[in-house]
């Protein structure tokens, strides 16, 4: 579970109240029966500045049940912090092409902005592209696979079949992070 605390101010144990008043009780009643040594619940709250005894307080006051508690203090812990973010990608038809123009693999970024890394094309950060003419809605059924060799990268542009109906791809990043996007 995680609870995000107000972030234009210190978290206050006043804040956990509304946390406190929406747990879920009935089930951590039955996790307690089950495994009375472990905790029944693992909560991570996420801050920017907090009281010195915000923890302690919590697991005092729900004294009953045993908690799993971590605070992520932002403003202390920004340089371990990683936020999980969407891959985002710019595809588009021109005539009888479809175009990848931009793919930014947002987690893969990150992880390569902390070690200072520069990329100079999109396609550097792909694993593959696959492409599905006629997308069914359910099941896709590639029928172009970009996989490139080592030290080569994805085309980028592909020559769209007259048939083609709904068009699907999936871009997978260099952490096998996939996006799946309609055209």
């Amino acid at each position: 579970m995680v609870k995000i605390m107000p972030v234009n101010r210190i978290a206050t144990k006043a804040d956990l109240e509304d946390l406190k008043s929406n747990l879920p009780y009935k089930t951590y009643e039955k996790r307690k029966e089950e495994h009375p040594n472990q905790p029944v619940e693992r909560i991570t709250i996420v801050c920017m500045g907090h009281e010195p005894d915000l923890k302690a307080s919590f697991e005092q006051e729900e004294g009953d049940y045993k908690f799993d508690v971590e605070i992520v203090d932002i403003l202390r812990d920004k340089a371990d912090l990683q936020l999980k973010r969407e891959s985002e990608a710019e595809i588009v038809r021109e005539g009888n092409k479809l175009i990848v123009r931009s793919f930014y693999p947002m987690n893969l970024m990150q992880k390569l902005s902390l070690q200072k890394e520069y990329v100079e094309d999109w396609r550097q950060l792909v694993e593959s592209i696959m492409i599905d003419w006629n997308y069914d809605g359910v099941v896709m059924q590639p029928a172009v696979m970009d996989i490139p060799e080592k030290n080569e990268y994805v085309l980028g542009i592909y020559d769209i079949p007259n048939d083609a109906g709904t068009i699907k791809v999936k871009i997978t990043d260099l952490i096998s992070e996939s996006l799946e996007q309609e055209v």
